[in-house]
């Protein structure tokens, strides 16, 4: 798969995921199965994973929201052919959109991790952040400033 490609949502479950997003609150579980009929049609689409991480999250679906970030994460780190765990990744690995994605979603996974009352997990993944990129590209300084906080 191309950089191109990871931009990509098939317009069939960008379908899918809005017919989701609409239903949820009348009939989670009918939204649920349309989110993973989407999934399932596009299991290699991070923006299908970005969506899914957004709307959870706005929902107040924490757990939800950290699983998409996780699948999506995952699937970031094997499009980007880096190595599952995060904690293993060094700053000469990434490389390209997908490791852009895996950085920013790993960014989003700190910032669910303190919705979720995790800030000791935050935390380590906002310490992985700083060595992955320190310049504070993708912003993750916003997010341990928030830590911070807490």
């Amino acid at each position: 798969m191309d950089d191109a490609d990871i931009d990509s949502l098939p317009a069939e479950a960008m379908a899918l995921l809005q017919r989701g997003m609409a239903l949820h609150r009348s009939d989670p579980a009918g939204a649920e199965l349309l989110f993973g009929i989407a999934r399932s049609q596009a299991s290699a689409s991070l923006p299908l994973y970005r969506a899914l991480v957004k709307f959870y999250n706005r929902e107040c679906a924490f757990d939800a929201a950290y699983d998409m970030a996780e699948l999506g994460m995952r699937e970031a780190a094997r499009l980007g052919q880096l190595p599952d765990d995060w904690r293993d990744w060094t700053l000469d690995m990434l490389n390209g959109k997908a490791a852009s994605f895996a950085l920013l979603t790993l960014k989003a996974m700190a910032f669910i991790e303190l919705r979720r009352g995790n800030t000791p997990a935050s935390v380590a993944i906002l310490e992985q952040l700083k060595q992955l990129d320190p310049s504070d590209g993708i912003g993750s300084s916003v997010v341990a400033s928030l830590a911070a906080g807490i």
